[in-house]
């Protein structure tokens, strides 16, 4: 299997240098020193991009690249700090246009007495020496003038790294977003880079701090950027895995990496020594709390990277903004520890949907884009029923009824003396019942492989649209179908009262006012009638603007005399293409649906949403996925609606 810092023939050094969080990301001097190994022998091309981290890992890798030789350094976005030793391994260094080096003295902290402090200054100082050797080295500056320019923490644009010699040449390709860092660590920082500053724990950024402690050379007084061997990094990655397990402090590593000098016979001594000389108090050390594993990074940058790319709100560039979709399918594998060897293109992405003993992370990744991107298209899409119809909720499939009262009676008088009456109330009820909606679409192995966005943006976008347009088919199905209420009687009737004629004009409009005012409940109660009053007009498309004008005329528009228009703002205009493919002249007019019963859209639990559903593809090679949405449509009344023929 390719090793992760591999990406094309070239090793990719994006993020932190070293594993800075606890939780596996960044790289290291052994993560590099093994991609080296994979990439054989021969010219290697290295992209950085990198706010910094440990120097002693910093160190590490400048020396695994130096003993490499051949080595052509890009940088893509940043080179900071410690990422910025690492550059001066290249025997060409490369500067894309906008990208940055920063360089400045290393810092740390230390939890102890004075004695403690002065022991990690004299160990800042030596460190900064060597630093500024490496600088002075490839630069031609002088090492003192070198310190001087570290002290002030200098910030160079591409132009400036190779004046100052920092660099030999500039690229015209645009530099990448620089990689996500806790820069506000930085004193000089640009205000770009402060603002777009990684939220994490504020910890130093080199291998100073006794909180965390990262390999150091095997020799600190002999590395330099003339003579490094491949040999120093493996045993300062030994010798200091051992200075790790026995505990020791920043300071007394430092002694026994020196005293080493690479002998891993002398580093169990120097070991030995340095507990010896330990006295009976137990060190404080800093507790570090771990709250999500490289894999939950993995997925939630990757998902982020995506979202930007398909227009999703919460999306940002990060490092993984500049992967395909079949490196991300790779590297899903790698955060999964899969070690498998894929000579087929198709295989490897195959084996990232189907991972054994383990959900997929690259499945859950694609699977949350498209959930997305449904719910944004089943959100963006206009429908117009949602205005005038009311939402319910069903907790099953079954048919339903929807039970409404009567009218109480009017009350009555009671005489000086005399005993309370009771009164009595009916009830009507309309069946309703769920039904359940869905498509399915697929996500194969050749779109990952062709890079293919719009498998899980545009498609699923243009399923969650369809959800909601299917519930908008089936609301003025209801108008237009005109089918049968519970009493046998079709919804539009002049049994019912509520059906007219004539085009869309003050009177016409008028009189299906009146008609709906008129309407009675069924026990009578109600002197003269009900009193509803029409909120919306349901029009074809057609005579929108007929409908809408007349809402605003002060006057009749179709009188010649300057009548007023007793209809003016009457009723809002809800125009609707689905009532054009019935007829282009008849219109309705709806109560409003929290005041009156008129039609109700149901759904599962109250779930309007669609869902989204998958699983491993049998009849594709990749992933299925299933939008479905579960709902239900009825009239419950027909007193709070009026239909005229138009005509």
């Amino acid at each position: 299997m390719t090793h992760r810092l591999l990406v094309g023939g070239e090793v990719v050094l994006y993020g932190d240098v070293g594993d800075m969080w606890g939780d596996g990301s960044g790289f290291n001097g052994r993560d590099v020193v093994e991609a080296l190994a994979e990439h054989g022998k021969g010219p290697v091309s290295v992209r950085l991009n990198s706010g910094g981290g440990f120097v002693f890992e910093g160190v590490a890798i400048f020396n695994a690249l130096k003993a490499h030789g051949d080595v052509t350094v890009y940088v893509d976005g940043l080179a900071a700090s410690a990422a910025s030793v690492i550059a001066m391994a290249g025997d060409k260094i490369v500067m894309r246009d906008g990208a940055l080096i920063m360089i400045h003295d290393p810092s740390g902290v230390t939890i102890g007495n004075a004695e403690d402090h002065r022991e990690t200054a004299d160990t800042l100082d030596k460190l900064g020496s060597i630093i500024a050797g490496i600088y002075s080295h490839k630069t031609g500056i002088d090492a003192a003038e070198m310190r001087a320019m570290m002290l002030t923490e200098t910030w160079l644009d591409a132009e400036e790294a190779v004046e100052f010699g920092f660099a030999s040449d500039r690229e015209e390709t645009k530099a990448v977003a620089t990689a996500p860092f806790d820069y506000a660590l930085y004193s000089k920082a640009p205000e770009f880079l402060q603002s777009a500053q990684r939220a994490r724990p504020v910890l130093p950024t080199v291998a100073t701090a006794t909180s965390r402690k990262e390999p150091v050379m095997a020799n600190t007084e002999t590395v330099t950027a003339t003579e490094p061997t491949a040999a120093v990094v493996n045993h300062a990655d030994e010798i200091f895995a051992r200075c790790e397990t026995a505990k020791l402090t920043m300071s007394e590593t430092a002694t026994v990496m020196k005293a080493a000098a690479g002998d891993l016979d002398k580093a169990k001594d120097a070991i030995i020594n340095a507990l010896a000389a330990h006295d009976t108090q137990p060190e404080i050390r800093p507790v570090a709390t771990i709250t999500a594993d490289a894999r939950d990074r993995f997925r939630e940058g990757v998902s982020k990277s995506l979202m930007l790319k398909a227009g999703h709100a919460g999306g940002e560039v990060n490092e993984f903004s500049s992967m395909t979709l079949r490196e991300i399918a790779r590297e899903s594998l790698s955060r999964a520890n899969v070690k498998m060897s894929f000579a087929d293109p198709m295989a490897m992405v195959g084996a990232a949907f189907t991972m054994q003993h383990s959900t997929s992370d690259f499945v859950e990744i694609l699977a949350n884009i498209a959930n997305k991107s449904m719910l944004k298209g089943y959100m963006e899409a206009e429908e117009t029923f949602e205005q005038w119809t009311a939402r319910g909720t069903l907790s099953d499939f079954k048919s339903t009824k929807r039970i409404d009262l009567n009218l109480f009676p009017s009350l009555s008088v009671v005489p000086e003396g005399a005993e309370y009456t009771y009164g009595t109330i009916g009830d009507r009820a309309e069946t309703i019942q769920l039904a359940t909606y869905g498509k399915m679409f697929s996500i194969t192995r050749q779109a990952i492989i062709n890079d293919d966005l719009n498998a899980f943006t545009k498609i699923p976008s243009r399923m969650g649209r369809a959800a909601r347009r299917t519930i908008g088919n089936l609301v003025y199905a209801v108008v237009t179908d005109n089918a049968a209420m519970a009493d046998g009687i079709t919804l539009f009737h002049a049994d019912h009262g509520n059906s007219g004629t004539g085009a869309f004009t003050m009177t016409a409009v008028d009189a299906g006012r009146t008609a709906m005012a008129l309407q009675q409940d069924p026990d009578s109660h109600a002197t003269g009638g009900l009193n509803i009053r029409p909120a919306y007009a349901l029009v074809p498309v057609e005579i929108e603007g007929k409908a809408k004008a007349l809402m605003a005329a002060e006057f009749d528009p179709t009188g010649t005399q300057r009548n007023p228009n007793t209809v003016r703002g009457l009723v809002t205009v809800v125009p609707e293409a689905r009532l054009s493919t019935h007829s282009a002249v008849k219109w309705y007019l709806a109560a409003n649906p929290n005041q009156h019963d008129t039609i109700e859209v149901a759904y599962l639990n109250g779930n309007s949403n669609p869902v989204l559903e998958q699983r491993d593809g049998w009849n594709v090679d990749g992933v299925e996925f299933k939008v479905r949405i579960d709902a239900g449509v009825k009239a419950l009344d027909y007193r709070g609606l009026f239909y005229s023929t138009g005509s």
